[in-house]
């Protein structure tokens, strides 16, 4: 073929494959065409992959010479169509208004960068850039006044990630073809966040949904840019153009450059209508220069149309990726979105008008002229809506439009491409037809300076204002009488039983509240009331119903009890119409974990709230209160189960009755304690606790299993001294999103901070915004440019150390991706901590930079002040601590159709010292998990086991769990993207609720509500609970055999309560020879060493080297074999061995049993023991006795079956080894 006959190619492709240069050359050889390496006159053709390649001495030659600038696809397409096509369609755009070469020098990117912000930090506009700037940001607030029932400014972000998250869901339902009422009900809870002026649209469509996606990035896109205008009323056209952070210049309409653009947008105009263009626009956005890859190669010049009020995001945020796919973006055409989910794209100016719709403000239309970096480009004849994206082996995907000479799916050329970084925008604009109606836009703003505004406002403290004490919210003592505790605690772990009597010594009726703290990790689970005979089970319910349900039953003179949790941290019961002179007792359970320090476990229950708190709590009207005040009692009997021994229990606030195994104990309060301003507290010291552990526990009602994991590194030293040196930044955000109380709190959060540092520490502290650096914190910086700030600091990285950089922020960043991608880049040697501030602090944001940074979140609530401090000390702890991060969980389930495991927290935060991590799951059989963590650059990898033997049965890990999983709804991270996010916690709302239910746990959305129905003849009576009788039968002493210390430690580990107690061990001879004489069979003679008595007695040893554990055994040696075997052992799960595994295990018992009284007692002179299950070889012939060769066998026996026991010992709490079991059961003392 000769098609490319007497054509001269001079080919300069710098990002093309070398596969793909070579066949290019090979297929211009092959189709009769030359190749020449030098441009002269001679060449016909010159073909590039990027308008950049050219040097400007070639684009000088190829304007001298006059020759076409042609993408390399010419050539395939002309093979492809066997002619050789022309030229107009593969032309490169060659102008110099390339934002790359708007720089003199040739500068790198970086450069470019730089010299950009400085750019559009200006302290001018022209007037032609101000009054597009008020014309696109005119146009979208009036769009969202025409729409919305209330201004964009009263919704917060947080609700449009919420609002995005539900249109989310409501796309996949309607996918996967839920019925109409099903998408209705989802789509009312959208209307309840967005709340709509025109009549609410609930037939389900993609169109629709398209329609609210866009609402919504409209929205955000408004509250990010009136970020700049919060402390200004009326902002100047210079913040705003500043808040959309790109450079804007109006191109001069007789230039060349104009022209060029002009002469490329109406090229391609196929249906003929008269287009105007009114002005262009150059823009320059530095994120777009930072992350365009233009490596692809095949970068193309093309359009993409949109509505006026779209515009104002994107040039602040740029294109982004459709997040519900459509059938139809709200214009008359067939093919849209016919690739798939993509940014699409047309080369011809009548394509991109079917995108674009008038303006309101004066009639005009916009158009974006892009670089679009296509690299490999696949061409498609037919749809495909899966695509999410580019094919396998390729970088974008082309519609190729239907003509007369090829069939299509395409009515126009379409570009599509799947990443944001394949797209730069060079100009916009400003086109009109000859059907538009065009008006005159006067904005009314000047293009002034703005001035700062530097007032900070005053904030009174309220807890000077706030009385002490309990009170409701007349004033007046509420009657609590009496409190009692029952408790168990489980590890880290603890179930509380709180009851509270309360009398009303009043003639009529009254209604009383008790408000209680407890930590914000707790969660009632549980809510009784006792009164008048009657027994009241609280039920969960959702709170306006359960308010509703408690007016209800108080208007109609029922009894009633509400619950309720206020914060986190603070519980409220509402006891309602307590009759005159009666006795109410309430029972409250929940559950929390506690908190460890260096090895010490504490369990904690305070007395009273913070002031701020009770204030808040009391205020609430729900009935006339009348009260008396009474000083309460109080008492607490509290089971404690530990993994390994229990060194040393301490309270600090109470005296305590204690009686403890090695892994157990039972404590109770002296009898006439009472409870003070100091609350319980209780400190537990145990061997081991930085060991990785496992716990699995079995329903006792239901087939399920809910696991824990404990981990709590241990590292080996904290930092060294240049660690301790290392750099410390504090970054204090001051964006106008922080005005008022919320930059206050930041700035008192970072002078608490600053006060935690040394003075050897080199401590920075950067202020943060779009605007220049104030001499005081004001929130007058504009926008949350963190990412500015986190490129300069990764720029120099620190000397010595890790840097450490502390955020304090309400987390409202713009630039999210950006930010993110700099915060992974620098973390081997940057860590990021965050601290969130403010009521509508994006917590998912905060949360998310300290994932990726390797830090820790904490936030900041101003209901919950008291806790600061230990807050900040607890992040400034964590700056001078290693660090343990990137931590995840493997469970290992050996069935392949076990249904996936249900974890959380679902991502883990970074660990430090001191710090214990808890992770719980619904995992059905498992009794293995793999943890893998980062420490110091190395990878930790960790694995914990059980097994069956060890599972307990009950509901606490259960109740904690499902906690777990609420807690983690709540305030966790369930996707990295904020709407997927969101769509997760609309999608588990249900599941949520069903645990909420299931497991009776009171969140901050449910309370607790109980009703007595009484007879309206009905005289109240006073009848009062046998309060003690109930209280005892909530029983949690689980070492009933054993009696209460006289001094601290010192007890048995299995028997000294039993009937037998512990013999000493000179025990008699003649026990010794009745023992001796039943269990070995023959009579010989035996001397003991001790004595110098000989005894005559029967020896008989099994042929396997093992006895039996009988009563016989235990009567001569006088313990309870029975309890041991029937009770104890029974208890620690030993049937779960099996029958064969049981008998086995009960001969090894007996086995050592005797080993050990013979190796103490050195009952068989001649035989030297070196340990318990090993005999002394050492023995000259002469000396060996005569039954040395039994007593060997057994000691083998003994070592043979022990190791199919692995740590049997410990785990059924007989002692940490069998040598020390035996001789705590045998009472021996002996070296």
């Amino acid at each position: 073929m000769t098609i490319f006959a007497n054509c001269v190619f001079f080919i300069k492709v710098k990002y093309l494959p070398i596969q793909k240069r070579n066949s290019l050359k090979a297929c211009i050889k092959e189709n009769g065409g030359v190749i020449n390496f030098v441009l002269n006159n001679k060449c016909t053709h010159v073909l590039v992959d990027n308008a950049n390649v050219l040097s400007r001495h070639d684009l000088k030659l190829t304007q001298k010479y006059q020759l076409p600038v042609l993408y390399a696809d010419f050539v395939w397409k002309s093979v492809e169509n066997g002619k050789l096509l022309t030229t107009d369609e593969f032309e490169v755009n060659t102008s110099q208004g390339n934002i790359s070469n708007q720089w003199p020098g040739g500068h790198g990117r970086c450069i470019c960068m730089l010299l950009l912000e400085e750019s559009i930090n200006s302290s001018a506009v022209c007037q032609e850039v101000s009054d597009f700037v008020e014309l696109i940001w005119a146009e979208a607030l009036g769009h969202l006044d025409s729409l919305l029932l209330e201004s964009v400014n009263n919704i917060s972000l947080n609700d449009v990630s919420k609002a995005e998250g539900i249109l989310l869901q409501v796309k996949n339902a309607l996918n996967e073809g839920a019925d109409e009422a099903a998408l209705r009900e989802i789509m009312m809870e959208f209307y309840q966040l967005i709340r709509h002026k025109t009549e609410i649209d609930y037939e389900v469509s993609k169109r629709l949904l398209s329609r609210k996606q866009d609402l919504c990035q409209l929205m955000r896109d408004m509250l990010n840019i009136r970020e700049t205008s919060i402390s200004c009323p009326n902002p100047s056209s210079l913040a705003k153009y500043q808040a959309l952070r790109c450079k804007i210049d109006a191109i001069d309409p007789m230039s060349d450059e104009f022209l060029s653009v002009e002469r490329q947008v109406l090229k391609n105009n196929y249906n003929g209508c008269s287009v105007r263009i009114l002005q262009v626009y150059r823009i320059g956005r530095v994120s777009e220069t930072a992350e365009f890859l233009g490596s692809l190669g095949n970068v193309r010049s093309l359009f993409h149309a949109s509505s006026v009020r779209n515009f104002m995001g994107i040039l602040s945020r740029g294109l982004l990726m459709p997040k519900v796919v459509v059938e139809d973006h709200g214009v008359e055409r067939t093919d849209t979105g016919n690739l798939g989910s993509g940014i699409y794209f047309s080369d011809s100016v009548s394509a991109s008008i079917k995108y674009s719709s008038p303006s309101e403000m004066d009639g005009t239309r916009l158009l974006a002229v892009c670089d679009v970096a296509l690299g490999s480009c696949l061409d498609l004849y037919e749809r495909d809506f899966s695509l999410t994206a580019a094919p396998s082996g390729y970088n974008s995907v082309h519609g190729v439009r239907k003509t007369a000479d090829i069939s299509s799916d395409f009515e126009d050329d379409e570009f599509v491409v799947y990443k944001t970084t394949q797209v730069k925008i060079r100009y916009v604009v400003k086109f009109c037809l000859a059907e538009d109606q065009i008006k005159e836009f006067q904005p009314g703003t000047g293009v002034e300076t703005e001035q700062d505004n530097t007032e900070l406002e005053s904030h009174a403290n309220i807890s000077n204002t706030v009385k002490t004490g309990l009170q409701d919210r007349l004033g007046n003592p509420v009657p609590l009488e009496s409190v009692h505790i029952k408790a168990r605690i489980i590890d880290f772990v603890a179930q509380v039983v709180m009851f509270q009597t309360y009398t009303n010594q009043n003639s009529s009726p009254i209604e009383a509240k008790y408000v209680f703290p407890l930590d914000d990790k707790a969660a009632v689970c549980g809510f009784e009331a006792f009164v008048n005979g009657t027994h009241i089970i609280g039920q969960v319910k959702e709170k306006k119903q359960a308010h509703r349900e408690y007016r209800k039953a108080i208007s109609q003179g029922d009894g009633a009890y509400l619950m309720d949790q206020d914060a986190p941290d603070i519980f409220v019961i509402t006891v309602g119409n307590i009759c005159p002179n009666s006795t109410v007792l309430i029972k409250v359970t929940y559950i929390t974990e506690l908190s460890c320090q260096n090895g010490c476990i504490t369990f904690h229950m305070p007395a009273s709230v913070s002031p701020w708190q009770q204030d808040k709590a009391l205020n609430e009207n729900t009935q006339v209160c009348w009260n008396t005040v009474l000083k309460y009692r109080f008492s607490l009997d509290m089971s404690i189960e530990m993994p390994y021994r229990i060194e040393s229990l301490h309270s600090w606030t109470h005296k305590l009755k204690i009686k403890k195994t090695e892994c157990k104990a039972v404590i109770k309060t002296v009898d006439n304690s009472c409870l003070d301003s100091s609350g319980f507290g209780l400190d537990i010291w145990i061997s081991h606790a930085y060991v990785p552990r496992m716990w699995v526990e079995k329903h006792p009602n239901k087939n399920s299993e809910a696991c824990m994991l404990v981990f709590q590194p241990e590292f080996e030293a904290a930092f060294d001294e240049e660690q301790l040196s290392s750099e410390i930044i504090i970054l204090l955000d001051c964006s106008n999103s922080m005005a008022g109380s919320a930059l206050l709190q930041a700035k008192q959060i970072a002078l608490h901070a600053l006060k935690q540092f040394s003075s050897r520490q080199n401590v920075n502290i950067i202020k943060f915004g779009t605007k220049k650096i104030q001499n005081s914190a004001t929130a007058t910086m504009g926008n949350t440019d963190l990412w500015k700030t986190l490129r300069y600091l990764s720029l120099l990285f620190p000397s010595q150390g890790h840097r450490n950089i502390l955020l304090i922020s309400d987390g409202h960043i713009q630039n999210e991706s950006l930010t993110f991608q700099l915060v992974k880049d620098n973390v081997h040697h940057t860590r990021l901590f965050t601290c969130g501030v403010g009521s509508t602090a994006n917590r998912h944001m905060l949360r998310s930079l300290s994932q990726y940074g390797a830090g820790a979140f904490e936030y900041f609530d101003s209901k919950s002040k008291y806790n600061w401090e230990a807050k900040i000390q607890g992040q400034v702890s964590r700056i001078f601590s290693p660090g343990c991060s990137s931590v995840s969980i493997k469970w290992q389930q050996f069935d392949i159709n076990a249904p996936k495991p249900m974890q959380a927290p679902a991502q883990i935060q970074s660990l430090f010292t001191n710090e214990r991590l808890l992770v719980y799951g619904f995992v059905p059989h498992c009794t293995q998990a793999t943890l893998r963590a980062i420490i110091n650059d190395q990878e930790l990898q960790t694995v914990v086991s059980t097994t069956e033997l060890q599972k307990t049965t009950g509901t606490v890990l259960h109740k904690l769990t499902a906690r777990a999983f609420i807690r983690d709804y709540e305030d966790g991270i369930l996707h990295e993207n904020e709407t997927e996010h969101e769509m997760k916690k609309q999608i588990l709302k249900n599941m949520i609720i069903h645990l909420s239910l299931e497991n009776s746990i009171i969140t901050q959305f449910t309370s607790f509500i109980a009703v007595e129905k009484r007879d309206t003849n009905e005289i109240c009576s006073a009848n009062v609970p046998n309060i003690l009788e109930i209280i005892a039968q909530e029983d949690v002493d689980f070492l009933p055999y054993m009696n209460w210390e006289q001094k601290p430690v010192g007890s048995s580990i299995l028997f000294s309560g039993v009937p037998y107690g512990m013999p000493p061990f000179d025990v008699s001879l003649k026990n010794i020879f009745k023992y001796l004489s039943f269990v070995l069979g023959c009579s010989l003679q035996i001397y003991f060493q001790s004595s110098h008595l000989c005894l005559p007695i029967s020896l008989f040893i099994p042929q396997d080297g093992s006895w039996n554990l009988s009563p016989q055994l235990g009567k001569i040696l006088k313990f309870d074999v029975d309890y041991l075997i029937n009770h104890f052992l029974i208890r620690k799960g030993i049937q779960s061995l099996g029958t064969n595994g049981k008998e086995k295990l009960l001969k090894l018992i007996a086995t050592l049993l005797v080993l050990q009284f013979i190796r103490c007692a050195k009952a068989l002179q001649g035989i030297v023991f070196k340990s318990l299950m090993k005999l002394d070889n050492l023995t000259t012939s002469s000396g060996v006795h005569w039954a040395f060769e039994s007593i060997k066998k057994a000691t083998e026996w003994v070592r043979r079956v022990e190791g199919q026991f692995a740590s049997i010992c410990y785990r059924l709490e007989l002692g940490n080894n069998w040598d020390s079991a035996t001789k705590k059961i045998l009472g021996i003392e002996c070296n």
